[in-house]
């Protein structure tokens, strides 16, 4: 009876020390296949104090102003936030303002922002801090990089591809902290910023802080199409 209980017993044990080792053999493989793709995108230290801007639109309603987030950063941030939940377990999703709504101090934190100067408060004045330091300029209905304009293009009033732009870099406000802006032509133009984002930001090949101007067909039921890269620079912020 004895040989037998220590024959089941070593079994047992067996049986465990094999599940144990499968569990961290998954978790290892989730943390290689999964996290550290994600982190290598998004390069923020962890996501305590990461906020998210929105664009600032307004419907007026008859009785008052109703500020609203455009629909191409509501699309481009569906598109990023399974990344971030990959990258960061202590990510905030109420830390997802419109930017007219974001508190001054957190403009000092790290930084995820959607949508360009004209109707994003926050991006204009992260853009102003970082001047010189990018290769493009935005104005004038075009984006200018080193001195070449692009644009989206229009056919029967409807966006047919547009051109994005994507900046990682260090927080021009805050060194400790980090900034990732996305925003384009157009809308469609920021989807395919995101699309870029999540598809090659984990790029071993690319630096930590890196430009990227990137362009896409838009079909008719407004789908961004895969975008390919025009420009891409590294920075030194």
């Amino acid at each position: 009876m004895g040989s037998i209980a220590g024959a089941v017993g070593s079994q047992i044990l067996s049986a465990v020390i094999a599940a144990v080792l499968t569990g961290i053999g998954g978790l290892v493989r989730w943390f290689v296949i999964r996290r550290l793709p994600a982190r290598r995108t998004w390069r923020f230290s962890d996501a305590s104090q990461l906020s998210v801007a929105l664009d600032t639109g307004y419907i007026d309603t008859g009785r008052y102003q109703r500020p609203v987030a455009g629909l191409g950063q509501v699309r481009a941030l569906s598109l990023l936030i399974p990344s971030l939940t990959h990258a960061y377990r202590d990510l905030d999703l109420e830390k997802v303002r419109l930017s007219a709504h974001v508190p001054g101090h957190e403009m000092e934190h790290d930084l995820l922002v959607l949508g360009g100067p004209k109707n994003n408060e926050v991006a204009r004045r992260l853009l102003t801090a970082m001047g010189e330091s990018l290769p493009f300029r935005l104005g004038g209905g075009e984006i200018t990089w080193e001195g070449t304009a692009y644009q989206g293009e229009v056919a029967d009033g409807v966006v047919t591809r547009d051109c994005g732009y994507v900046v990682r870099a260090s927080h021009p406000l805050n060194p400790s902290r980090r900034v990732v802006l996305l925003g384009g032509w157009s809308t469609y133009g920021t989807v395919a910023a995101a699309r870029w984002l999540t598809d090659k930001g984990a790029d071993r090949s690319l630096t930590a802080d890196v430009a990227v101007l990137v362009e896409a067909s838009v079909l008719r039921d407004g789908h961004v199409s895969t975008p390919n890269v025009l420009r891409q620079a590294s920075l030194n912020m």
